[in-house]
């Protein structure tokens, strides 16, 4: 299976080529296979090293540590704050729902345009190039659900605060007569 994406070595051809067998030239290219591997992964066991130095500057500690939302730190001070927040969020999820789906349509063209496996019937890699564009077009259908639920999250709100929304006039306290013998 990794023979095929290993290219020809010098001299050889993919098919096997003047007088060698397929199946020597398949142990031939697993060797060089074998002899990549070992030494692309000599070096990647040494693990990375960051150092981050904190100097507690007096200006810095209070501004490195505030949140950062794409849609604004949420207040829900009032009730147009929980609309304007629940329009902000379907906007921005219906944005991003276009340029997924989009995206899974470009990604899927150009992966059923790619060079095919030697073994692969062009039938095989639209086949491939379908399952892979598939994850994104879940991902922009997870972006309209988003949206969805964020206008269904402001329905509920009006239902279930509607007397919050729309304060009931003030009553009069209920005249009451003491009760006399």
């Amino acid at each position: 299976m990794a023979a095929r994406n290993v290219p020809p070595q010098q001299g050889q051809s993919r098919g096997g080529g003047r007088g060698q067998s397929a199946h020597a030239n398949k142990f031939a290219n697993a060797g060089a296979v074998a002899g990549g591997f070992v030494g692309a992964m000599g070096g990647s066991f040494v693990p990375p090293i960051n150092l981050t130095v904190n100097t507690g500057g007096r200006g810095q500690a209070g501004a490195s540590r505030t949140p950062h939302f794409i849609l604004g730190e949420p207040t829900f001070g009032s009730t147009e704050d929980v609309r304007n927040y629940c329009n902000q969020v379907r906007a921005l999820m219906i944005q991003c729902a276009i340029e997924l789906a989009m995206g899974a349509k470009i990604l899927e063209a150009r992966l059923a345009q790619a060079q095919p496996l030697p073994d692969d019937t062009p039938i095989q890699a639209r086949l491939r190039a379908m399952k892979v564009g598939r994850k994104l077009k879940r991902a922009a259908d997870g972006a309209t659900a988003a949206a969805k639920n964020a206008v269904a999250a402001y329905a509920i709100f009006q239902r279930e605060y509607a007397d919050l929304m729309r304060p009931r006039p003030k009553q009069r306290p209920a005249q009451t007569t003491p009760f006399q013998f």
